[in-house]
């Protein structure tokens, strides 16, 4: 990870680090980046998930309920050309 990344990475994050942890923090970020490098490396075709509680599948009914109070809703909403805006990220 080039210091770039890592700087614009921590500005999502809106992390903000000394001097001193930059180097640790990064050093910690690039150890679970290779790791996730060496999962990829792995093979997995033709293997099954292990699931540790037996999961079924149950359809549940799609009942369709009208809401009838949208301009009510969106009444103290920003909206621009009828869509919700929100924040920058």
């Amino acid at each position: 990870m080039d210091e770039n990344e890592f700087e614009r990475l921590l500005a999502i994050c809106r992390i903000r680090l000394s001097e001193k942890e930059k180097p640790l923090i990064k050093n910690d970020i690039e150890e679970v980046l290779e790791y996730f490098n060496m999962l990829d490396s792995v093979d997995a075709k033709g293997r099954v998930a292990y699931q540790p509680v037996e999961v079924e599948g149950v359809m549940r009914d799609d009942n369709v309920e009208a809401f009838g109070n949208v301009a009510g809703m969106l009444k103290n909403a920003k909206t621009f050309r009828f869509y919700v805006v929100g924040p920058k990220i």
